[in-house]
């Protein structure tokens, strides 16, 4: 487990450097409104991709059976582009003045790309847990490095030629269809031979046997991106301002411990749950794990919920000093969030699939309510409950995790107590990047 934890982090970590690396010139080609705009048509793409497998795909590393595996993909990969057919058919029908109520003019002109990247963002899905089950974790890490730079080229080049903001939407497109290309002709190559087992038959057979997935995991998918998008949405197109652009990359340096470990960690535990269900040691198993990453994000996003106020207006420009304000206010749910992403799964393969769509549909209700509250009283402080909400829903998420792989009740102290060290260590350096970094801000100032 700890060397395909090493693969898939190197891999990650490698795409969000480059990510990374071209964010601070990004922030500068495109404006905080440009930036609101993607986030719209990325929250858009969020809501429906969960759904265009119908969520077969998260079926896929459970058979013993390799045909009955096959199948499955090739399940998962048919529906997604007869979904995104059916959503192609429904935008047609909509009227320009039904995209206006978006509250992003920029993006109307573009919402056209929206089809293809659902198409190219549920392969992807479908083919990454296909390499999931064969423990193809390398060839995962590649397609990440090759979608995290092929989305920051396409994004750079246009942005440099004045293409704003379909140069973000372009790039996004890429992160997606790099990677979905990369796993697929791979597939091809390793598995013709099994790939020629896919019969209509035997994928009705695997709809059948699977159905729990699409009865209770698709609206519990769509719940939970719906309770991460929709209040986006609501905040992109109700608030004064580019506010959205602010959260987008807010949420972007908050993700960063998510992408370098959390996302990594839970493909490498849903490999492995199965079989420490089967055994009888799933609460051990999730306990242990749920610890370790408290313990590894508890510095790096204490370090940025005190350094980002003062950093980020030096780092990518004072347009997007208001986006260090809101990292503060969401890194308690960051944090809660990165220890539940990857044990959420264990809810699927215990068979509580209502429990989650449940949770789900309370997360959905509780962040949309409380952002709609919120600018019904006063839009200016919309995102901060949007913040305020998530640190809830996940504390709550977390407890129910942990009873359902039947782990004690007071599991979740020990991550607690293990995170103090590391929580303390980016407390102190976080207080000195701040202070350095507000000093250089007012020099620059000074001498400017």
């Amino acid at each position: 487990m700890t060397r395909s934890i090493g693969v898939l982090i190197s891999g990650t970590a490698l795409a969000h450097a480059i990510t990374a690396t071209a964010m601070p010139v990004a922030t500068r080609l495109f404006t905080p409104q440009d930036f609101a705009a993607a986030t719209t048509f990325s929250s858009l793409v969020g809501v429906l991709v969960v759904a265009a497998c119908l969520r077969y795909e998260l079926a896929l590393p459970l058979p013993e059976d390799e045909v009955e595996a096959v199948n499955l993909l090739a399940l998962s990969c048919g529906l997604t582009v007869a979904f995104t057919l059916v959503v192609a058919g429904i935008m047609a029908l909509i009227p320009p003045a039904g995209y206006a109520l978006l509250g992003q003019p920029g993006l109307t002109p573009w919402i056209w790309l929206l089809p293809p990247a659902m198409l190219i963002g549920g392969l992807y899905l479908a083919l990454q847990m296909w390499y999931v089950r064969k423990k193809g974790f390398g060839a995962i890490a590649r397609s990440r490095v090759t979608q995290s730079a092929a989305a920051a080229a396409a994004q750079l080049g246009m942005g440099f030629a004045g293409a704003a903001p379909q140069g973000l939407l372009v790039g996004q497109m890429f992160n997606y269809g790099a990677g979905a290309v990369g796993l697929g002709v791979g597939l091809l190559f390793k598995e013709r031979a099994l790939l020629r087992r896919v019969s209509w038959q035997g994928v009705v057979q695997v709809a059948r046997i699977h159905q729990r997935f699409p009865r209770f995991s698709v609206m519990e998918a769509l719940a939970n991106a719906a309770s991460i998008h929709l209040p986006v949405l609501l905040i992109a197109a109700l608030t004064v301002g580019p506010e959205a652009g602010y959260l987008a990359l807010a949420m972007f340096l908050l993700q960063a411990p998510m992408a370098l470990v959390g996302n990594a960690v839970g493909q490498v535990y849903l490999s492995g749950a199965p079989d420490a269900h089967r055994e009888g040691r799933l609460a051990v198993f999730t306990s242990e794990m749920m610890a370790r990453l408290m313990k590894a994000a508890a510095g790096p996003i204490v370090f940025l919920a005190v350094a980002a106020p003062a950093a980020i207006g030096l780092v990518f420009g004072a347009d997007w000093t208001r986006a260090g304000v809101l990292v503060s206010w969401m890194a308690p749910w960051f944090l809660l969030q990165f220890v539940a992403a990857p044990a959420s799964t264990a809810l699927h393969v215990v068979g509580r699939q209502s429990w989650a769509m449940m949770l789900q549909m309370f997360g959905l209700v509780l962040r949309s309510g409380m952002v709609v509250l919120a600018i019904v009283i006063d839009a200016r402080f919309a995102t901060e409950a949007f913040a305020i909400s998530g640190f809830v829903f996940y504390a709550i998420f977390n407890a129910v995790v942990l009873r359902a792989a039947g782990a004690l009740p007071l599991a979740g102290l020990s991550a607690l107590r293990a995170s103090a060290a590391p929580a303390l260590i980016g407390l102190f350096i976080g207080l000195l990047v701040s202070i350095t970094t507000a000093s250089i801000s007012e020099q620059l100032v000074k001498g400017g």
